[in-house]
């Protein structure tokens, strides 16, 4: 399995000796091009159109998709649909067979509201995204190849995780409190353990990882990539974040976009953190 980061709030110095010299762009948002069992998947799609331009700057092509994964439906994350649907429109594809099967939680499309921001949903109701894309909305885990799997509803059993709504959910009429039901990830099954690929981790990174190593049936974690929604946690969750994860023991763990310093800092103590950003590339096997 090949993974690119194709947008994340910082660049660094890719690890691909070609890309030297090629300048990214990023924005706060989130964006992976995974490559997997003859399958290509694009996880997320940034808060604007700039995954296409670093996909472009990368020589990589996104016109053969065969999957697109929401992590979840905000718009940091499925800002970037726009620019992917007027993407294939400007290269003649109108048939929904050309274009990949959009995978994603049944509650993605919904309207999410953050006072006082307002909308911070996907901005594109889900009758819309039916005219641009095959989409396949799952609770249950479902798998896209042999080894990559989109995890679905998570399961969330522990006591310290997720417990603060974020802004409203409009299911019916009157909105509900967000508690990010939607909130998904992908697991890659590699001979030597899990590769564990989030988007925001509302879910709570610790329920993430056990709900993997139950779908996978496999305790291995070799990393955990993507966003850990640690932003100033409270000092019980941060422990019993850190304490948990000492446990599982992955081999490398690279938190980015919405994790902030801090919680990095404090979870590099106990494990092998490394750096992320627009440009790396990842080969696991």
């Amino acid at each position: 399995m090949k993974l690119t980061v194709l947008v994340d709030n910082n660049t660094i110095l890719s690890n691909n000796p070609h890309f030297q010299d090629r300048y990214f762009l990023s924005e706060p948002g989130l964006s992976i091009f995974i490559e997997a069992d003859g399958k290509k998947v694009l996880f997320d799609t940034g808060h604007t159109g700039i995954f296409l331009q670093n996909s472009e700057k990368m020589n990589l092509d996104l016109s053969d998709l065969d999957y697109l994964v929401l992590s979840h439906g905000h718009i940091d994350h499925t800002g970037g649909l726009k620019s992917l649907i007027d993407f294939y429109q400007n290269q003649g594809k109108t048939n929904l067979k050309d274009k990949p099967t959009l995978i994603a939680h049944p509650e993605c499309f919904l309207s999410k509201i953050d006072s006082p921001w307002g909308e911070i949903g996907c901005g594109i109701p889900e009758a819309e995204i039916t005219c641009h894309f095959q989409l396949q909305l799952s609770r249950e885990p479902l798998w896209l190849t042999e080894n990559l799997v989109f995890l679905g509803e998570i399961e969330r059993s522990n006591d310290f995780e997720n417990l603060t709504p974020l802004g409203k959910v409009h299911k019916n009429t009157e909105g509900q409190d967000d508690y990010i039901l939607d909130d998904s990830a992908l697991v890659y099954k590699g001979s030597k353990g899990l590769i564990i690929i989030t988007g925001c981790s509302h879910a709570g990174i610790c329920n993430i990882t056990k709900y993997a190593q139950k779908v996978c049936r496999d305790e291995r974690v070799i990393d955990i990539i993507g966003g850990l929604h640690l932003i100033n946690p409270g000092p019980i969750q941060m422990e019993k974040t850190k304490e948990f994860l000492k446990n599982v023991a992955p081999q490398t763990i690279r938190a980015c976009h919405c994790t902030s310093l801090r919680p990095k800092i404090a979870l590099a103590e106990s494990l092998n953190m490394e750096e992320v950003g627009t440009g790396l590339q990842l080969e696991y096997y």
